[in-house]
């Protein structure tokens, strides 16, 4: 697989249809962190906030931020290939919430999907691209989930104003962020 100039290296594994589990994108949540075997890579704006330096000094590397300098060798974590079991839902509302953040209001077939606050959904949006959001409020019918402020292809749908009544895709529910 080759990264293109200035990609990072989960964006271009995604691309080349590999599996690797993420969530923010942003270098803060460690979804992404993987051990880099050999080559080397470096953060655009230094170590991110989601690694340790213990971290780094064995090898560890969050590829949501890490640029290869070099030909890479990593061992990461992969995840199944999405599957059916993702529910259709409509885009209801989109409203800001503190931090940049936005609540998410999806309506669903009443029982497809039985969640509720501090479990996590994949929202799949229209293009394809999932994230894993957490769940703020859940009845019969209907899920709010917060989308960070990050630079997921997710968020930028939302931040293009997409219409009520804009389809999604659910599934879940997870216990933890990817």
């Amino acid at each position: 697989m080759l990264v293109p100039p200035g990609e990072n290296v989960l964006a271009a594994a995604l691309a080349a249809g590999i599996a690797i589990p993420y969530s923010c994108r942003a270098g803060r949540c460690a979804s992404c962190k993987s051990r880099l075997l050999a080559g080397e890579i470096a953060y655009p704006a230094g170590t991110p906030p989601g690694i340790t330096a213990a971290e780094v000094a064995r090898g560890e590397v969050l590829l949501c931020q890490a640029r290869p300098r070099s030909d890479l060798v990593v061992e990461a974590r992969l995840v199944p290939p999405p599957t059916s079991n993702y529910v259709a839902a409509t885009l209801v509302s989109v409203t800001p919430l503190p931090l940049q953040a936005l609540g998410v209001k999806l309506r669903f077939a009443a029982d497809a999907l039985v969640c509720r606050p501090g479990q996590y959904v994949d929202v799949r949006d229209p293009a394809g691209d999932a994230e894993r959001l957490a769940v703020i409020e859940s009845t019969g019918h209907t899920v709010s989930v917060e989308a960070a402020a990050d630079e997921s292809a997710l968020r930028r749908w939302l931040d293009s104003g997409p219409a009520p009544g804009a389809v999604l895709h659910l599934a879940g529910p997870f216990d933890r962020p990817r």
